[in-house]
């Protein structure tokens, strides 16, 4: 009997793969849709941009009381447009100043970039993050 191949190999994973509805390619979201992993590479150059444009912009434009340290936790959802749908602090910093800080920045840099065509369909991208401030209260989303 011939020793089976590397491509063989590989023919006979992706049929089982396959077979039980499964793809390498493909992840599920939140709303249990499939997303090729193409778009999902967008959806993570896109989230890279936004967080890029939002620190930038918060170190310019809004940066917090030199005093005052902490983190909080932001939801930002944001529409194929490049529209903020919504803003909200899930876990507070304790201080005001900085929650505010923290949404005056994501509403000021706005609007972002509309999706792109890699992106598919999507029409919202749910984006959550820690933000830090200390040490000369420099933006840390993460």
């Amino acid at each position: 009997m011939p020793a089976t191949s590397g491509r063989d190999l590989l023919a006979q994973a992706t049929a089982s793969i396959r077979e039980q509805g499964l793809s390498a390619d493909y992840a599920g979201d939140a709303s249990g849709a499939v997303r090729p992993a193409a778009q999902r590479a967008a959806e993570a150059r896109y989230i890279d941009d936004w967080t890029r444009r939002v620190e930038d912009y918060g170190n310019r434009v809004h940066p917090a009381p030199r005093e005052l340290a902490g983190q909080l936790r932001i939801r930002v959802v944001i529409g194929r447009d490049g529209q903020v749908r919504r803003a909200e602090v899930i876990q507070s910093s304790g201080h005001p100043e900085l929650d505010r800080a923290a949404l005056d920045t994501v509403h000021g840099a706005a609007p972002y970039r509309p999706f792109d065509a890699g992106m598919g369909e999507l029409d919202s991208l749910s984006i959550s993050r820690i933000w830090r401030f200390g040490e000369g209260n420099d933006y840390g989303a993460r």
